[in-house]
């Protein structure tokens, strides 16, 4: 198994592979996969950060897909720009024969690893917050960073990947914006 960054390539697979992987989840609204095509095209993305995971012997057979794309809290009054840039998580897919091994989690770390040594900040995502606080992340409620889309704190998470730099962050981000 190995864990790569995506390539212009892999983009018709890894569509339906989102696809698929979301028809099984517990949560879906069923256009996760265009998420994912809309996020690639748009200028948040970041290709360093769009990983697959991959097995066999060729290591073409797709098990896991994840991206981080750029996103701002807004309204941050201690700011110059009153925003402050941050990544999003969003979507986490997993192969169905391969679930509830820890690839997700794998997935999860190596990316925020990936984030860390790009220099980025601090991540949010939304989901279980009993999956996430598992890997560190924390109730963006701790630091007053709401969303236009009025989830609730508790499913709202960020991760800090410098320590304390959300401290004094306060604001809002829209996921869709």
């Amino acid at each position: 198994m190995i864990i790569r960054q995506e390539t212009e390539k892999d983009f018709p697979q890894i569509f339906e592979f989102v696809k698929t992987a979301f028809q099984t989840a517990h949560r879906s609204d069923g256009t996760e996969q265009d998420l994912v095509k809309k996020l690639r095209g748009g200028d948040t993305y970041i290709p360093e950060l769009a990983l697959v995971m991959a097995d066999g012997n060729d290591g073409d057979r797709l098990i896991g897909h994840i991206m981080l794309t750029k996103i701002a809290i807004k309204g941050v009054k201690s700011l110059p720009k009153n925003t402050f840039e941050i990544l999003l998580l969003a979507p986490v897919a997993i192969a169905i024969d391969r679930r509830n091994r820890g690839l997700g989690s794998d997935l999860i770390r190596e990316a925020l690893k990936k984030a860390k040594n790009e220099g980025y900040a601090a991540v949010i995502s939304t989901g279980d917050p009993r999956y996430f606080e598992r890997l560190g992340f924390v109730s963006a409620g701790k630091f007053n960073i709401k969303n236009k889309q009025n989830i609730p704190d508790e499913n709202v998470l960020v991760y800090e990947l410098v320590s304390g730099i959300l401290e004094g962050i306060e604001g809002t981000v829209d996921f869709f914006g």
